[in-house]
């Protein structure tokens, strides 16, 4: 048996000396194809695209990241096997969810290893710009619905989604890319390019009014022109004191929902509810409505625009999938603020994670491939943030 494993592992290395390039190349198709299927869920595409093709789109590229995972990534027996538990866990945790985002992203956070960080970030840029613009004409030809609304009843301007969910994820998806853009570039951008920075976020802000992902671009904005004394700041900064600081945060979130289900009269809550656009009344049904489990529950959210929704990522996490998912999520955030704080070159990496943190407070689009790059640099190569080295 021992000489069958050992020349099983010889034929494997040899190909892998053959073929250098086969693992990263089997990982950013099936990535390509993942983050397609992820966008296809949040859009109006969904209309024209069957469950069954997404399904396809979701469970052919996990099978080809866990093939690379067990040939090519070098990972030991225990390793793997607490792999497979793992996954084996989020599985059940989203089948009682009704929600296999996170089941099917784990398999590309895990298999990253030694992608380059680069090749990753240009796929994510590139199959989002695509897929939104595809999905942008469809909507303005007809072919889709182009889902429009306004902030109230009297309000005269129109948000559009252009293809996408709601206009909040086409905002989301814009914020998305000028954060892998920023971080490809790693915080370092020449006057052009910030020019089409300010393009870019007056269009989206134009065409979909969501000011959350207004203030944020404006704070990535503010990050990439103090980025040197951001730096010179950071050189203080432990990952320790970066993990108190979320989980401050991540409190501060679900206390201040608690707060408004416990006085929602009170003018404070009610201004912060108004200008998160009544986010805190969902959180109020949801904590009179539905207990936390340790398994996590189905939970059924009609959305629409005025229907009940759980926006924030975290409730989420919390809620649908229970407690156990809370904790899995928290280790997921301190191994990054371990991997991005260890070397002051990976801070573009750290500050889009920090941005991106803030927007779980309010948004649901933590954790899902086609917004959220930054768990797929976990374990990718990071090389191209040498000092040295320019993109």
């Amino acid at each position: 048996m021992d000489s069958i494993l050992i020349n099983y592992a010889t034929k494997v290395r040899r190909f892998k000396e053959e073929h250098p390039n086969i693992a990263s190349t089997l990982y950013l198709i099936a990535l390509a194809f993942f983050i397609v299927a992820s966008m296809i869920k949040n859009s109006q595409l969904t209309s024209i695209i069957s469950q069954k093709m997404i399904f396809i789109l979701e469970i052919i590229p996990a099978l080809m990241v866990t093939i690379k995972i067990i040939l090519f990534d070098e990972h030991n027996w225990e390793e793997l096997s607490i792999f497979f538990l793992l996954e084996f866990y989020l599985y059940m945790s989203s089948y009682i969810a009704a929600s296999v985002n996170i089941f099917y992203f784990s398999f590309f956070i895990v298999g990253s290893k030694n992608v380059k960080a680069s090749q990753i970030l240009k796929l994510f840029i590139w199959v989002n710009v695509l897929f939104m613009a595809v999905a942008a004409i469809l909507a303005l030809a007809g072919v889709i619905w182009n889902y429009s609304t306004t902030r109230g009843i009297y309000s005269p301007v129109y948000r559009y989604a252009l293809g996408m969910a709601y206009p909040s994820d086409y905002a989301a998806r814009g914020l998305a890319l000028l954060l892998a853009y920023a971080v490809l570039k790693k915080f370092r951008l020449r006057i052009p390019e910030y020019i089409s920075f300010i393009a870019v976020i007056l269009w989206f802000y134009l065409i979909t009014g969501t000011r959350v992902d207004l203030l944020l671009s404006v704070l990535l904005m503010v990050l990439l022109i103090t980025y040197s004394r951001v730096r010179k700041g950071f050189k203080k900064v432990s990952a320790k004191f970066m993990d108190i600081i979320m989980l401050v945060y991540m409190g501060l979130v679900y206390l201040t929902g608690l707060l408004y289900t416990l006085f929602p009269k009170n003018k404070v809550l009610n201004l912060i509810n108004s200008a998160l656009s009544g986010r805190l009344t969902h959180e109020k049904t949801l904590f009179q409505q539905y207990s936390i489990s340790y398994t996590g529950k189905y939970i059924y959210q009609p959305g629409g625009g005025s229907g009940f929704f759980i926006d924030a990522s975290f409730f989420r996490i919390l809620w649908m999938y229970g407690i156990p998912m809370l904790l899995i999520s928290i280790v997921l955030f301190f191994m990054l603020n371990n991997r991005f704080l260890k070397n002051l070159d990976y801070l573009p990496i750290e500050l889009a994670f920090i941005i991106f943190f803030i927007s779980a407070g309010i948004d649901q689009h933590l954790l899902d491939a086609s917004f959220d790059f930054i768990p797929l640099l976990l374990f990718a190569d990071l090389e191209m943030f040498n000092k040295r080295k320019n993109i």
